[in-house]
C-alpha cells in the first residue's frame, strides 16, 4: 500500500501531491502491469488505464485534472443578458447586485449577477466592516416624523465627475442636507457658498414647509455639528442666525460631539454621490436643480432602503404617521441664492420710506436727480438685527451698505468687506475703500444740493 491512499489523495486540495501520485501510478503501470498497480493504490483497473492513456497522449500535461464543466448548459445567461449586465455594472460600479437586479431587471438572479461581474473583473474586494457597537434601530423606531434630524453641508468641489461640470456651467458648489431620522426622508438645499445666511435661510424655508403641511416642531431636536455655518463662531457672544432661526420655531439645536451623531446625514452624503453626482450630467444651472429635485422626489417617495426593511420614507409614513399630509416629501431641492435674494428683496421694499442718511422728503424734492438704492432706516437697522449673521451681504445691497456693515450683522463673502457701523455720518467716513452714500448715489459729497440737507 501507498503512504498515502489514493482516494485521500483525491479529495485533498494539493495538485502537487496529485500529480506526483498519478506520476508514480503510471510508471508502475508500465513496468508491472496495470491489474498489479490497481491492486497497490486500491484502485480500479480502469483508473489506472485512463490515467496510462492520458500520460501516452499528451505526457506529464495529461496528469492535471481536467474541468469538470458541461460543455453546452440550456438554462445559462445569454449573450444579451450578460452585454446588459456589464454597461448596467460599468455606469453604477457602486451599487450592489441585489440592488440593480431589484431596481432595474437586467433578466437575471443576483447570483448570475455576481458571476458575470466576477468574470468581467468589475467586482471589488470590500473592506472589512467594523463591528456594530449598538444597533439603534429600535430607539429610531420610537421617534416621531421631525422629532429628530440631522443637519450638515457638503462641499462638491471634491467630485471629480462633478467638479468640471460646477466650473464650466456655473453649478452650486455646497450642499446643505436635511435628514429625518424617523423615515429617513431627505431635504436638499444648494448654494455657491457656506454661509451661516445661506442655513438660516434654509432652516426656515424648511420649518415653514413643515407647519404647513401639519408637522408638530415644538419639542423638535435637530442635530449639527460646529461649523461656521452653523454657530456662526466658536468665539461668538450672541446666538448665530441659524441658531434664532431654530429658537422662533421652538426647535431645540444640538451641536454633536461626534460625528457618528450625524450619521444619518453622512449616509446620504454618500449615496448621494454614486447615485446622483457619478451618473448625471447637466447642461446648465436650472438644468441641475431640475435633476437634484428629481433625484429628491424618487429618494422620498420610491427608493427602497434595505437598512429599513425595503421601504421607502413615503412608506414609513404611511404607517407611522397616517395624519400628516404625505405632500410634504414632494419639497423640491432649494436654490438658496434665490432664496436669500428675495428674503433681503423683501427687507429693502420695506425700507423705501427713506433712511436716516437721505431723508424720503429730500428725495421726493428733487426730481431731476437719478433715484437713489434703498438704505437702511432705524426700523431697518433692527429688522436687520433681528435677521442676523449675513443678511446685508446680497450684492445689490452692497453700495448702499459698504463699509457701515457691522461685523455682528454681515457675512463675509467673495469681494465684498464687512466693516464696523459708525456714529457719523457717511459723508464723514474717512475710509478710501468707502464711498459716501451721496457719491454713490450720484449726488456730490463735497458740496451737497440744498434739497439733500437735514430737515
Amino acid at each position: 500500500m501507498p503512504p498515502i491512499a489514493y482516494f485521500n489523495v483525491v479529495r485533498g486540495k494539493d495538485p502537487l501531491l496529485k500529480y506526483e501520485t498519478r506520476y508514480h501510478m503510471v510508471m508502475q503501470a508500465s513496468g508491472s502491469g496495470i491489474k498489479p498497480t490497481a491492486r497497490y493504490y486500491g484502485v480500479s483497473r480502469n483508473t489506472v488505464r485512463k490515467w496510462l492513456r492520458r500520460y501516452q497522449q499528451n505526457h506529464v500535461s495529461g496528469l492535471t485534472e481536467r474541468s469538470r464543466a458541461p460543455h453546452h448548459i440550456p438554462h445559462k445567461t445569454s449573450t444579451k443578458v450578460a452585454t446588459r449586465v456589464v454597461r448596467l455594472k460599468r455606469r453604477l460600479r457602486r451599487y450592489g447586485s441585489k440592488r440593480l437586479v431589484r431596481d432595474y431587471s437586467p433578466g437575471c438572479g443576483h447570483s448570475a449577477f455576481e458571476r458575470i461581474c466576477r468574470e468581467k473583473h468589475l467586482l471589488r474586494s470590500r473592506k472589512r466592516r467594523r463591528e456594530r457597537r449598538a444597533d439603534l434601530r429600535a430607539l429610531k423606531a420610537r421617534y416621531r416624523f421631525g422629532r429628530r434630524t440631522c443637519n450638515d453641508t457638503k462641499h462638491l468641489d471634491d467630485l471629480p465627475e462633478y467638479w468640471a461640470q460646477a466650473i464650466r456651467r456655473g453649478l452650486p458648489l455646497f450642499q446643505y442636507s436635511h435628514r429625518d431620522v424617523r423615515t429617513g426622508a431627505m431635504f436638499l438645499g444648494f448654494a455657491d457658498e457656506l454661509s451661516v445666511t445661506h442655513a438660516a435661510a434654509f432652516t426656515r424655508a424648511l420649518t415653514a414647509w413643515y407647519r404647513q403641511h401639519g408637522v408638530r416642531l415644538r419639542g423638535a431636536v435637530w442635530l449639527h455639528d460646529g461649523g461656521s455655518e452653523y454657530i456662526g463662531s466658536v468665539k461668538a457672544k450672541h446666538p448665530s442666525a441659524f441658531q434664532l432661526a431654530l429658537a422662533d420655531a421652538h426647535i431645540r439645536g444640538l451641536q454633536i460631539p461626534k460625528t457618528t451623531y450625524n450619521a444619518e446625514v453622512e449616509t446620504i452624503h454618500n449615496t448621494i454621490e454614486f447615485e446622483f453626482f457619478e451618473v448625471e450630467r447637466f447642461l446648465d444651472r436650472a438644468d441641475f436643480f431640475a435633476k437634484a429635485s428629481g433625484y429628491q422626489l424618487w429618494y422620498n417617495c420610491e427608493r427602497r432602503n434595505c437598512n429599513r426593511h425595503d421601504q421607502s420614507p413615503l412608506d414609513i409614513l404611511r404607517r407611522v404617521a397616517p395624519g400628516i399630509d404625505q405632500r410634504i416629501l414632494l419639497l423640491p431641492a432649494l436654490d438658496l441664492d434665490a432664496l436669500v435674494d428675495r428674503q433681503v428683496t423683501s427687507i429693502a421694499a420695506a425700507m423705501r420710506k427713506g433712511g436716516h442718511d437721505v431723508p424720503g422728503q429730500a428725495r421726493a424734492a428733487s426730481p431731476a436727480l437719478p433715484a437713489p438704492e434703498p438704505t437702511l432706516s432705524h426700523e431697518g437697522r433692527r429688522d436687520t438685527k433681528r435677521m442676523g449673521e449675513g443678511t446685508l451681504h446680497v450684492r445689490f445691497l452692497l453700495f448702499s451698505f459698504r463699509g457701515h456693515l457691522s461685523r455682528n450683522q454681515g457675512a463675509r463673502l467673495p469681494g465684498i468687506r464687512s466693516q464696523r457701523m459708525g456714529t457719523k455720518a457717511n459723508s464723514e467716513c474717512r475710509n478710501p475703500r468707502c464711498s459716501t452714500l451721496a457719491d454713490l448715489a450720484g449726488y456730490p459729497s463735497r458740496t451737497p444740493e440744498p434739497t439733500l440737507s437735514r430737515a
